[in-house]
């Protein structure tokens, strides 16, 4: 792990990681190349077949400039690989060194602005110089990222991240710990026919019926005092029909007999 992501505070993600490009290698070690280039020449030409009287001095001497050069091109290379530019959710960091180490950070709150400058040899090969200026503008509060590789990327992401610090409801982090939406019973749904959710409700089982009585006719009014007889008869003889039906019973026939005849 990179020693500026060692110091990240609970919580902060990195957004975008970048370096110095690679043309910084070149520019502070070009003379480490050029020597190593002479020493290499040198040793060929001294392993070519030897003279008589030839020293061999000068190959010593093209060795010992030869891991001088290589021992200063590998030095560029580890400082450089640890030249550290961070975008992360809350601040810009850039850490540098090797063995004592140098850290300068600047919350994305007091970005006011950055100056990105790019010569047409840098947007060829993809590099550039930018500025950022802080809140302490006044006071020359700027914090430089020279030869940043992929500048553009690196604004762009410094500048959405700060919105999304500075304007959350506008610009949601994309890095930001979202919390999980609640969750909503959903109302339960009718079963399908024929589903194994179909619950089956047993029915009461109809009471036992009772045996079905026949209308009964209800006999006719008593007729009156002064009734004539035919009517009596004519009900006596509907009385024996309904007994002899099975409607009533013979008790019954002889009740409603005895009375009519007590009425004539």
């Amino acid at each position: 792990m990179s020693y500026a992501r060692k110091l990240l505070a609970r919580g902060e993600d990195v957004v975008l990681e970048s370096h110095q490009h690679w043309f910084v290698v070149i520019g502070r070690s070009w003379w480490a190349i050029v020597l190593a280039i002479f020493a290499l020449a040198v040793l060929i030409f001294v392993a070519s077949p030897p003279e008589e009287g030839t020293d061999s001095a000068a190959e010593v001497v093209a060795f010992i400039f030869l891991l001088i050069a290589f021992a200063r091109i590998g030095w560029v290379i580890w400082d450089w690989r640890n030249n550290e530019f961070l975008v992360t959710t809350r601040r810009i960091v850039r850490a540098e060194g090797i063995l004592n180490k140098r850290m300068v950070e600047t919350s994305l709150e007091k970005v006011n602005d950055a100056v990105l400058t790019q010569s047409m040899f840098g947007r060829l090969f993809g590099f550039g110089d930018l500025d950022i200026l802080t809140a302490a503008d006044e006071m020359g509060g700027i914090e430089d990222f020279p030869m940043v590789a992929d500048p553009v990327e690196f604004k762009v992401a410094m500048m959405n991240q700060k919105e999304a610090v500075e304007r959350p409801d506008i610009a949601p982090q994309a890095y930001q710990h979202q919390t999980a939406p609640e969750l909503v019973p959903a109302e339960p749904m009718a079963p399908r026919a024929g589903s194994d959710r179909v619950t089956v409700v047993d029915e009461p089982a109809p009471a036992a019926q009772a045996p079905m009585e026949m209308p009964v006719d209800s006999p006719p009014s008593s007729p009156a005092a002064a009734a004539p007889a035919e009517d009596a008869t004519a009900t006596l003889e509907r009385l024996a029909s309904l007994r002899d039906r099975g409607l009533i019973t013979p008790e019954e026939y002889d009740a409603k007999k005895r009375e009519l005849l007590e009425r004539i």
